[in-house]
């Protein structure tokens, strides 16, 4: 019997926001980029590995509408691998994790454009 699995599961912040746009066929695709810290020593300084995320469809409008840079996210999804002539005719090569699932670890930053009821008590005026 043959078994196999490729499954990814991480816990991370978004390196930017995210990307959403639509393909010609109208299905919804974002990508981001997720920072992990890698374990290292005992006083040693952390190791941060960026991994690259696509959703796909209603996954990619969630994502689309409800990350930003800095939040704080689980995600799990499979690993796929891609390559590509650029126009600089040199063979590149792609990591990515397609996206089955997403969950906020956060909440959204409050706003600086408001400021606080105690901060407007505070004026000396």
């Amino acid at each position: 019997m043959s078994f196999s699995l490729n499954r990814a599961e991480l816990i991370g912040r978004l390196g930017q926001d995210p990307e959403m746009r639509f393909t010609p066929e109208g299905q919804a695709v974002t990508k981001f980029s997720l920072a992990t810290d890698r374990p290292v020593k005992a006083g040693a300084q952390p190791e941060t590995d960026w991994h690259q995320i696509v959703c796909w469809r209603k996954l990619a409008e969630f994502a689309g509408q409800y990350l930003s840079k800095g939040r704080l996210v689980f995600v799990a999804g499979r690993l796929t691998y891609r390559s590509w002539e650029g126009k600089d005719g040199l063979k590149h090569y792609r990591t990515e994790i397609v996206a089955s699932e997403v969950v906020l670890l956060d909440r959204r930053p409050e706003s600086d454009a408001q400021p606080s009821a105690r901060a407007e008590d505070d004026l000396p005026f």
